[in-house]
């Protein structure tokens, strides 16, 4: 209900709406039986004319006269509402006089001729018998319309700064959102390049499968995570292109073990979002430590829907903070999890003795 109310469209019809029930209504009753036709007739007519005057007083202030009030101030607002008041004016007496003449011509030549001097004068103000609309009731009429016109302006702003709030907060996540994704690991792919020039140097076989995971990183960076989700099969995939990348710098230096559960291709995931949890793995467990071992347990939950990521790595107590710059960081990883998937995952960090274990629990779609 709160999203339709919110659509512009809906706005703008409410009061297409009440003015077109109050211009039709008045056909829709019936005649009541004491009234005679062409008396009710004239109702009719005088209560469609006095509408008219007002939906056009409603939307003249509205598109015309308000926007002068927040253009060029309060001076010009006050000499055009007072040129559009005396139009209404003068638009609301010639109806009178309208009414007032056929009235006294059909019925009443004598008194017609006797509101036609009181007219002048100013003693008599519309016809006998309601024929046309009163002094009173036409200006609280158009005060009414005029508060009507504010309000709904007002409204139709304050509608607009919201709409325009929520464009900038979402152009606004964005530009955030691939600035957190362009920092992942710069200083990864120079490590890359250097690995590949030692091999190209040596002749090695590995050269091959190495430009091709390298490759395929680049494109799945490039091209596949742009703004849309991707299946969880494919990040699986640049996981597993990432870590042959490191190990190709590690060899035999550090032990991955990799575990997948459960079918990935049903479920689609925010690209990139589980890399950086392996690479901070890379980053903190593999120096000034005997034998490196980092676990990565993947288990996809299908009748849940829920995705459980644990990376584990081993850590040395004489670890220095390492560049800033080679890795978004978990901080940035939980800011885009807050972003992309709120109240819908559960970051748990586990640091003990000389083990730190990053888990997510993720809700997937």
């Amino acid at each position: 209900m709160n999203k339709l109310i919110g659509k512009p469209w809906v706005y703008n019809s409410i009061p297409v709406v009440v003015w077109f029930l109050l211009l039709v209504l008045p056909f829709l009753t019936g005649r009541p039986a004491n009234i005679p036709a062409t008396a009710h007739h004239r109702f009719l007519i005088n209560v469609v004319s006095t509408n008219f005057l007002l939906l056009c007083v409603f939307y003249l202030h509205t598109y015309l006269l308000y926007p002068v009030l927040k253009r060029h101030g309060i001076g010009w607002y006050i000499f055009s509402l007072i040129l559009m008041l005396g139009v209404y004016g003068c638009c609301w007496w010639l109806l009178t006089d309208v009414f007032h003449h056929q009235e006294a011509a059909r019925h009443m030549p004598d008194v017609a001729r006797a509101g036609e001097h009181g007219a002048r004068d100013g003693r008599h103000f519309g016809p006998p018998g309601g024929g046309g609309p009163r002094p009173f009731s036409a200006v609280l009429s158009v005060l009414i319309a005029l508060l009507c016109s504010y309000c709904y302006k007002m409204i139709l702003d304050n509608a607009n700064r919201e709409q325009l709030l929520k464009e900038r907060e979402t152009i606004h996540l964005k530009t955030e959102l691939n600035f957190l994704r362009s920092q992942i690991s710069p200083h990864f792919m120079f490590n890359v390049l250097n690995n590949l020039v030692a091999l190209a140097r040596k002749k090695s076989d590995t050269l091959e499968p190495a430009i091709l995971n390298l490759s395929q990183i680049m494109r799945y960076m490039l091209y596949e995570s742009d703004d849309n989700q991707v299946s969880l099969s494919k990040e699986i995939e640049y996981l597993k292109s990432y870590i042959n990348l490191q190990m190709l710098r590690f060899g035999n230096e550090v032990t991955v073990k990799l575990n997948v559960t459960g079918n990935a291709d049903l479920f689609m995931i925010e690209p990139m979002l589980l890399i950086p949890f392996v690479e901070n793995a890379f980053k903190h467990g593999t120096g000034m430590l005997e034998n490196p071992v980092i676990l990565i347990g993947l288990d996809v939950d299908e009748v849940k829907r829920q995705l459980q990521f644990r990376v584990t790595n081993g850590i040395s107590d004489l670890d220095i903070s390492k560049d800033k710059s080679s890795g978004i960081g978990l901080s940035n990883v939980n800011r885009r999890l807050a972003i992309l998937y709120p109240g819908k995952h559960q970051l748990n960090i586990f640091n003990k003795d000389s083990s730190f274990t990053a888990e997510l629990i993720l809700n997937l779609v």
